[in-house]
């Protein structure tokens, strides 16, 4: 009985180190499988990108400490200068340098306080305000710019892998084609000869060397997109299958044709580049003030008490108390200060015309991108009606009319060139369409801006995208 116990507690602990052992290798090898995995793709969409350029861009915590700085500063401009405080010994005796021995010998205490000339310190402190209240329209200016540039490198990204995407299905289609032509060659059906063979695979050669192109340009313009933002480099991105105009541009395409030239010209008005400029304007207004309150005297107030010793004799001396007042006439230098004002003037007149100057180039920009919109979409719709669905009817057509030794291997070969060229413009002009769609974003930034929803704008909900989005992803009217 004894044997038979030690017996079952052998087996059973020799049951527990080998499970344990099993256990230990399922772990190593789980371990060395997650650390051998390659990384898995991640796909990158345009709104992701855009989102990881806002959160990583160093400007817009400089401009916040920027801000902070100007605040400061107006705190700081808003005071007085510091009181002076002076004490003289004056007039004292030189054949005896006695305190008392002269009467008008004293210790004289005196304090001065300087005024600002006349509201320049209030004037300075609403300088600094007006700097401090520029820094988020600059905020905002500079994430209306980076949205666009992110966009457009986006788009460049996409562009390029799509164009891969649609070279490696037309080399998988000239596989086919080849194994079919060799098919019948080695049959002897038909009129197949050998240079058929040669010339397709001489095709996919070419192929080939444009997919290698393609991968170097999206390489490149993946690269230029991760400037924006910071990306472990063990990470792969891809791009999605489809790209939806509306995400970049949530309007009508004919937002123009809805919109009268003054509700135009009232959308970019309020564009944070032009708001600057009018934070500029306003700021050079300020300055200009500035500049004629350095015009006004200078004026000061100072007090002094004068102490004296009694007199030898012991006769008591009475202590002197004097209050004064200065004032600085500007006389001798009113050229300079002349100058001063004319030369503010100038710049106040400088940065009205600047803001003016960009209102008038903004509302030309959006006007030629809403017709190059315009065109494209009308190219668009004939790629989508019939040239794409014509295109592959020639390519089908020309290969069953090969195959029947009716056709050329000619025929077949221009049909499917004829193609995939039609199906790279068509993506082309999908891309073009879209960085038109990402400048009208820019230049209708107030519009497009997500803190400002259209529901509380004074435009009104005629404006929103009603136009339904087809399976590609492609936005149309």
């Amino acid at each position: 009985m004894f044997a038979f116990n030690l017996g079952m507690i052998f087996n059973y602990q020799t049951q527990v180190r080998l499970r344990t052992c099993y256990l230990q290798r399922a772990w190593l090898g789980i371990l060395l499988f997650v650390i051998n995995t390659p990384s898995l793709a991640t796909t990158l969409s345009l709104k992701d990108a855009q989102h990881l350029a806002l959160n990583q861009d160093v400007y817009f915590q400089g401009s916040k400490l920027e801000e902070a700085a100007y605040q400061h500063d107006s705190n700081a401009a808003d005071s007085w200068d510091n009181p002076t405080i002076s004490t003289t010994l004056q007039s004292v005796p030189t054949d005896g340098f006695s305190l008392n021995q002269e009467p008008m010998t004293q210790l004289k205490l005196g304090i001065r306080q300087a005024m600002p000339r006349g509201n320049s310190a209030n004037i300075s402190r609403t300088i600094a305000i007006e700097q401090a209240q520029k820094e988020p329209v600059k905020r905002a200016a500079r994430r209306a710019w980076l949205l666009r540039e992110v966009s457009l490198e986006w788009l460049a990204w996409y562009r390029a892998e799509q164009t891969l995407a649609l070279l490696r299905e037309e080399s998988q289609s000239l596989a086919q084609l080849l194994e079919t032509v060799e098919s019948s060659y080695r049959s002897g059906v038909g009129g197949t000869q050998q240079q058929d063979i040669i010339q397709i695979r001489l095709e996919r050669l070419r192929l080939k060397d444009t997919i290698l192109k393609e991968q170097q340009a999206a390489s490149v313009a993946l690269a230029r997109l991760s400037r924006w933002f910071d990306f472990s480099s063990e990470v792969s991105f891809t791009v999605p299958e489809t790209l939806n105009h509306h995400e970049i541009f949530p309007f009508n395409k004919s937002l123009a044709t809805q919109l009268k030239r003054r509700d135009v010209l009232n959308v970019i008005d309020a564009h944070p580049s032009v708001q600057l400029l009018v934070k500029d304007e306003l700021v050079a207004t300020q300055k200009l003030t500035l500049a004629k309150e350095q015009t006004k005297p200078k004026w000061a107030i100072e007090a002094a008490y004068g102490y004296r010793q009694d007199a030898q004799n012991g006769m008591s001396q009475a202590d002197f108390i004097s209050v004064g007042v200065q004032v600085d006439l500007p006389l001798f230098n009113s050229k300079r200060q002349d100058a001063n004002v004319s030369a503010s003037a100038a710049r106040l007149g400088v940065t009205s015309t600047q803001r003016r100057l960009e209102v008038r180039r903004l509302a030309a920009l959006a006007e030629a991108r809403e017709a190059e919109l315009a065109s494209l979409t009308d190219r668009q719709q004939l790629f989508d009606t019939a040239l794409l669905e014509q295109s592959e009817s020639l390519a089908e057509s020309a290969l069953n009319a090969y195959i029947a030794d009716k056709g050329t291997f000619d025929d077949v070969m221009r049909a499917r060139i004829s193609l995939i060229s039609a199906k790279l413009d068509a993506l082309a002009l999908h891309v073009d369409i879209a960085k038109t769609l990402a400048e009208l974003a820019y230049l209708y930034y107030p519009l497009t801006n997500e803190k400002n929803q259209l529901t509380g704008s004074r435009l009104d909900d005629r404006f929103l995208d009603t136009h339904k989005t087809t399976t590609d992803g492609v936005a149309k009217q």
